[in-house]
């Protein structure tokens, strides 16, 4: 195998993409069998990007209805492109399917083509690329339907393509300007997603250290424009300058030395240092460990290619900054950029120094061993995790997200409704939902910023905006809220892996209401999945 690789270098790249793409296909071909045929995505999110991006092609409105706007996308790019996508295809499900598979398939080629360009042999290559495949894992990104595998492709772009510049950079050439390919790459990480923010500002700060401080300012300038430019517009339109998803899933400190020191106390080192999120959150901390002992370890490497250390740095502080101010987890989405561009990196150095760095272990190989096995113990297991649960989470969202969707679109599309998972239904149903978590209602969203949001505004609220009924998880929101309403059913899926929970609740806000809905979920009850439980009260 090893000749043979090595005697075809062509072969690392075919197979590589068929580590790739038979996952994919393998998952969908399980998941379609459940469905009927029906594409499903493992995230209620995705829908909520094609919403926008429907109503984006077809009203000229950023919002999940049309001509009303709603800042509900933390990805700007991503909705433009769905919303491109849709204008020449019209409106289908698969697209978000398609985009991932196509954004995969490039980012294995690009990442192929910078291992050959480090003349790494095509064996090794092919090692690192299976590793940066299941490590990542880019299938249950392509899967997701999200943003996240674009996100992969421009921050490795960009990460590398600034490293080599800066490295390659003549002190004295005052010429020597930022190329238009990286200030692009810059562009496509702040508007695919706002955490590319966090990797421009390093790259700034890392230019202001090596005194380019005009390329500094351009940079951060070009790079935070369309942020700008689109929060202004949000300001404009009635809302905050930041999406409602971002300023309701942060925690942020108040502007006072209380706020800040409990701001850091309890949630910076909170984040840093628990493990209540689970084994995303587990992987991302050991990155912290990893990094920093790899810039320790290979700090002889960086004399020959000084782009290896500047790669790291900006790993090192950009794990640090998604750790303390964002998120990770939330099916191995948020973190998957910093796990894949770490794994490319760390592959490199040990590729390329490897033997003699870890020379003296030699007479250890087990301690050395038992140490390697520690420190990425918890990216294999998120790996597996992953796998495991993406089947599985697929179906969770047909069971429950699409069945709701298709409840409510038959019986109740021109009516308002209130939700708190929003994003199936915002996509078949016709009437905008109310959005009780507040994604997509900028009052919620208000009311939640400004620690408003008492049971009786979101009761007084969905009142005045004529809400029926209401769908939600009862483990959402306080007795107080759920006691003024009258619960007329529940539906409860097994195995949920997904889901905000396994219940959703139907509630009637008015008693006359309780009659017709019950009689309605009576009919629909019929074309429910085998296996949702059904209860009435």
């Amino acid at each position: 195998m090893y000749t043979l690789i090595n005697e075809r270098p062509r072969f690392v790249l075919f197979t590589a993409l068929l580590a790739l793409l038979i996952p994919v296909a393998l998952i969908e071909y399980q998941v379609t069998r459940h469905t009927g045929g029906k594409l499903m995505y493992p995230l209620d999110d995705t829908f909520i990007h094609l919403a926008i991006a429907k109503n984006l092609a077809l009203h000229g409105t950023w919002g999940i209805t049309g001509g009303e706007f709603q800042s509900a996308s933390s990805s700007l790019l991503y909705t433009f492109l769905l919303a491109a996508l849709i204008k020449i295809f019209s409106v289908q499900v698969w697209i978000p399917l398609f985009v991932n598979v196509i954004a995969g398939i490039i980012l294995i080629f690009v990442i192929t083509k910078r291992l050959r360009k480090e003349n790494v042999q095509p064996f090794p290559q092919l090692i690192i690329l299976l590793a940066v495949i299941f490590l990542t894992p880019i299938p249950i990104l392509i899967i997701s339907g999200m943003e996240h595998t674009l996100q992969c492709l421009f921050t490795f772009l960009f990460i590398f393509r600034f490293s080599d510049w800066l490295d390659q950079r003549d002190p004295e050439n005052k010429k020597n300007n930022l190329p238009i390919p990286l200030l692009l790459y810059g562009v496509l990480c702040s508007t695919i997603r706002y955490e590319g923010l966090f990797l421009i500002a390093i790259a700034c700060l890392l230019l202001l250290y090596k005194r380019r401080t005009s390329a500094a300012f351009l940079l951060g300038f070009v790079c935070v424009l369309p942020v700008v430019l689109f929060g202004l517009y949000s300001i404009g339109k009635g809302s905050y300058f930041l999406p409602n998803s971002v300023l309701i899933k942060s925690e942020m400190a108040t502007l006072s030395f209380s706020g800040i020191s409990h701001f850091v106390v309890h949630v910076i080192l909170r984040k840093l240092t628990g493990v209540s999120a689970g084994l995303s959150a587990i992987a991302t901390q050991y990155l912290l460990i990893i990094l920093p002992l790899s810039y320790l370890f290979f700090e002889s490497s960086f004399k020959k290619a000084a782009r290896y250390r500047y790669s790291i740095i900006l790993l090192i502080f950009c794990t640090f900054l998604q750790l303390a101010l964002a998120s990770t987890g939330w099916f191995y989405r948020y973190e998957a950029y910093l796990m894949m561009n770490s794994a490319i990196i760390l592959s490199l150095l040990l590729y390329k120094s490897g033997p003699v760095v870890f020379s003296g272990f030699k007479r250890q190989p087990l301690v050395s061993g038992f140490i390697l096995f520690a420190l990425f113990l918890p990216a294999g297991l998120r790996c597996c995790s992953a796998f495991l649960q993406a089947r599985q989470a697929c179906v969770n969202i047909y069971d429950q997200q699409f069945q709701m969707a298709g409840f409510l679109k038959t019986y109740y599309d021109d009516q308002p409704v209130a939700a708190n998972d929003i994003g199936a239904i915002a996509y078949y149903k016709k009437k905008r939902p109310l959005d009780l978590f507040g994604l997509a209602s900028i009052q919620v969203a208000r009311s939640i910023k400004n620690q408003n949001n008492s049971p009786a505004f979101l009761d007084s609220l969905s009142r005045s905006e004529q809400v029926g009924i209401a769908v939600l998880y009862e483990s959402w929101f306080s007795d107080s809220l759920l006691a003024r309403w009258d619960k007329v059913a529940t539906w409860s899926i097994p195995d949920n892996v997904i889901c905000g929970d396994s219940v959703v609740s139907f509630f009637a806000l008015d008693k006359s209401k309780i009659p017709d809905l019950k009689k309605n979920l009576q009919e629909f009850q019929s074309s429910l999945p085998t296996g949702v439980t059904v209860k009435y009260y």
